[in-house]
């Protein structure tokens, strides 16, 4: 058979071949893990049943995880039990990907890339195994997807776009705190996108964010009851919630009694070596997913698979026929920036968390670079049509 006729078949079911690549993925984490309702799965049971009782929630906070409650709650509701909500959340996860898989089409030459990057991101276990687990993760990366593939549909030229992209970052908000740090980004596309009088408007309203910011993050952090702003660094802790074992002993000066803002600025000023060390640190932490208490096993596999990633999504903003929307570019160059940042401020996630939520950005601009080198090979060979 022809290359050409196996591309039209291919393209033809591409849909379906999503959806059992989805499927396969699914059956096989659910083989492996089973539905996972221990640990941090119990408390947002509790909280489904709370509100099912007509109680509020028993903190707030849990507001910016209300998404996987509610999702359950629905569940108890239609009397479908804990195989319902994890059918719910497997549903919503598959939406996701669909509506991502139809913007991503558009933005590759070869037609394949897009499926190329599905599947991947399905296979790849440290980000796709959370699809059985009970805990706020999947709903939380189902909603990024969304909102990428809202950020690649729709341009913020009308109140309408602009309520559609507002949405689906409210979205990815509730679903887990740590989607206000989406918020620099869209809000960076917004002003890449508006007209010269909007830009105008929107840096009036920057200075009043950045001011906002700076009480908010003051408020955060002077609430909590047990976590401060410098805690990571006095703790010289890697991993939330673990202190070192092996301290280092070397004697940090603090601003005790100050805002949480200038305590932080005051112990990087006055530690800077100390800082630099742990900011180094938690950068390989992050960035490799690699930890000291996982097998050998599993970090050179991580590390076969992030480094790749990377190189090539560096790449891409260094080949200029590597055309891309710089809207979108933007986007996700501001939300890669403001989660690398805030984890050199605080500290890494046990299970690499933090940086799987973002895992699709980087994996977007790979396929970009890799999607160019493709296209020019398969073009010069002509052994597959490309896209226009």
């Amino acid at each position: 058979m022809k290359a050409t006729s196996l591309t039209r078949i291919i393209l033809k079911y591409d849909r379906l071949l999503l959806l059992l690549c989805w499927m396969i993925s699914a059956a096989f984490y659910l083989k492996v893990f089973g539905i996972v309702t221990i640990q941090e799965a119990i408390k947002y049971i509790r909280e489904a049943n709370r509100f099912i009782d007509g109680s509020n929630f028993s903190q707030p906070r849990y507001w910016f995880y209300c998404t996987t409650i509610f999702i359950i709650a629905l569940a108890f509701k239609l009397k479908l039990g804990i195989i319902g909500a994890f059918v719910l959340q497997s549903l919503f996860n598959l939406f996701a990907f669909s509506f991502f898989y139809t913007e991503l089409k558009k933005l590759f030459q070869i037609p394949f890339t897009a499926l190329f990057v599905i599947a991947y991101l399905l296979l790849f276990w440290p980000y796709q195994s959370w699809i059985v687990f009970l805990f706020t993760e999947s709903a939380f990366f189902s909603a990024i997807l969304i909102l990428l593939g809202a950020i690649m549909r729709y341009k913020p030229d009308s109140i309408k776009h602009i309520i559609i992209i507002s949405f689906a970052l409210l979205l990815v908000i509730i679903s887990r705190p740590l989607g206000i740090l989406f918020i620099p980004a869209v809000y960076a596309y917004f002003f890449y996108s508006a007209n010269k009088k909007w830009k105008i408007i929107l840096g009036g309203i920057s200075v009043l964010l950045f001011i906002a910011v700076f009480y908010i993050i003051n408020i955060i952090f002077s609430t909590i009851p047990d976590w401060h702003i410098t805690q990571a660094f006095e703790q010289e802790s890697i991993i939330c919630d673990l202190p070192t074992t092996t301290p280092s002993h070397t004697a940090i000066y603090l601003a005790a009694g100050a805002t949480p803002v200038y305590q932080l600025f005051y112990y990087v000023t006055h530690n800077f070596e100390h800082f630099l060390y742990f900011m180094t640190v938690k950068l390989q932490y992050f960035f490799l997913l690699m930890r000291p208490y996982f097998s050998k096993a599993h970090n050179y596999y991580v590390l076969l698979n992030v480094v790749p990633i990377y190189l090539l999504a560096l790449v891409s903003f260094f080949i200029k026929q590597v055309k891309f929307n710089r809207g979108i570019t933007l986007f996700l160059a501001t939300i890669l920036s403001v989660y690398t940042v805030t984890i050199i401020f605080q500290c890494d996630d046990y299970h690499n968390r933090f940086i799987l939520s973002i895992y699709p950005c980087f994996v977007v601009l790979a396929a970009k670079t890799a999607d160019y080198f493709a296209s020019r090979f398969l073009s010069t060979t002509n052994k597959l049509p490309v896209s226009a």
